[in-house]
């Protein structure tokens, strides 16, 4: 059964604002993905925030997904629990070496114990957020399967189609305590009739080895085929790891950033989502000006993390929250955006005067590093070094194909595995139905988690 515990007069609340704001957050192509749900109006990863999130017209809602000790699937975007709840306080002496509590080591009945709370405080970089004050409201971690029926029902009554966009969080943590994540949240899906490409879906991940691996062997077991989100981190993240030399190691994604890599990952993805940072740095210099041109011409979508409105989190570069919106949707010409503030994303791209296009496929090529003016920007100039397709200059705003080089150099054709990661002979078997088995490897405590998404 699906619970919402809180108000009656909450409920009452998010149901009349469903009612009068049922939008769709597209304006063209672009799309709004409601970051962790509505996080920036009401607390992160729980029912109301999703109903809020419907009801503001976002076109996604992101769900982060993690197991309990006994195989559930809940949504929660860390790993360990204390961030978000109460869980110390209710469980003292429940953490590990790290002093972390993991949703691994506690069952969904003992979860469903704890009180949401609030994870930014209500001044600096928190300022605006949700007032958490008391214990009178009563917000909890969701299931996966609760969420989606929540969606799945709304949208039968709002008669739309609600996308969902779900994270398979760290799988190599979830190998290592004996569980198979992927196919858990995969079999969770295809019981809600989320089985092809045409549902209104991303599954999204960090790990470019368990991707390939749900596409080629999970997929094909499942009868299954929905969409790919490759997530590229800088490097300095804990979200994937590999085994070298004994040692779990960050992964390295510089390969995947490149022409050939971005190839080679298109052969069974369909987008990818990076911070913003990665595409542009605090002074507005574009740092892979060829990157979202790139993805473009290989089908792939675009999608960076993770906008918020606070003061703190705008970047020198956008005077606002809107200016931040307007400068990646229309300048950098990304497809979608992760945001905490989907109804102000909503808004903007409703209320936007008619603007320019963003850059067509195969199109203006920007010079490497240039400094931005979202305000007033200037017109791109093609580098001297750049190829300029003929087809480019004859018909403007035609699709162009990629300049082939003199000695086309032979194509990755599978994801590299750095040296000692586990190899997919090692992997958990995929076992469709049946009970997962019994016997399971004892707990080892992963590496700090330093950021987050």
């Amino acid at each position: 059964m699906l619970l919402i515990r809180s108000s009656g007069w909450f409920c009452l609340l998010l149901t009349a604002l469903m009612l009068t704001t049922a939008l769709s957050a597209q304006a063209g192509e672009k799309i709004v993905i409601a970051h962790r749900a509505a996080s920036g109006y009401l607390m992160e990863h729980n029912l109301a925030s999703v109903a809020l999130a419907v009801g503001m017209g976002s076109d996604y809602i992101e769900q982060d997904l993690v197991m309990t000790k006994d195989d559930q699937v809940i949504v929660l975007h860390d790993p360990t629990l204390s961030r978000v709840t109460n869980v110390a306080e209710l469980f003292p002496g429940r953490n590990r070496a790290d002093g972390q509590f993991y949703a691994l080591d506690f069952t969904l009945a003992e979860i469903k114990r704890l009180r949401l709370l609030e994870p930014y405080s209500n001044s600096g970089n928190g300022e605006g957020r949700f007032p958490d004050t008391s214990q009178n409201l009563q917000l909890s971690i969701p299931t996966f399967k609760e969420e989606l029926e929540l969606i799945r029902g709304l949208e039968k009554t709002m008669r739309r189609d609600i996308g969902i966009y779900p994270e398979i969080k760290q799988p190599w943590l979830h190998r290592k305590e004996g569980k198979d994540i992927s196919l858990a949240v995969l079999k969770i899906l295809r019981e809600y009739d989320y089985t092809t490409r045409d549902e209104k879906i991303f599954v999204q991940c960090f790990d470019p080895l368990e991707l390939k691996r749900i596409h080629d062997e999970l997929f094909p077991a499942l009868g299954m085929d929905l969409k790919l989100t490759q997530l590229i981190d800088d490097n300095n993240g804990n979200e994937t790891k590999t085994l070298e030399w004994g040692e779990w190691v960050n992964y390295n994604y510089d390969w995947i950033l490149s022409k050939s890599g971005l190839r080679a990952i298109s052969a069974y993805i369909s987008g990818i989502g990076l911070d913003k940072s990665m595409l542009v740095d605090g002074a507005g210099n574009l740092l892979r000006p060829t990157l979202i041109d790139d993805a473009h011409q290989l089908g792939l979508v675009v999608h960076p993390y993770t906008f918020r409105r606070e003061k703190e989190s705008l970047p020198p570069y956008a005077a606002s929250f809107e200016a931040l919106l307007e400068f990646f949707y229309f300048k950098v010409g990304v497809d979608g955006v992760f945001t905490d503030y989907c109804g102000d994303a909503v808004r903007f791209l409703h209320t936007r005067p008619t603007a320019p296009a963003a850059v067509p496929t195969g199109g203006e090529i920007l010079p490497s590093q240039p400094v931005v003016d979202p305000e007033s920007p200037k017109e791109p100039q093609v580098p001297q070094t750049s190829p300029t397709s003929p087809a480019a200059a004859s018909q403007p705003g035609m699709p162009v194909a990629p300049a082939v080089p003199a000695v086309a150099a032979p194509l990755p054709t599978t994801v590299p595995t750095p040296p000692g990661s586990v190899a997919p002979a090692t992997r958990l078997p995929i076992v469709i139905t049946g009970p997962e088995p019994a016997a399971k490897p004892a707990p080892v405590t992963p590496p700090a988690e330093s950021k987050y998404r």
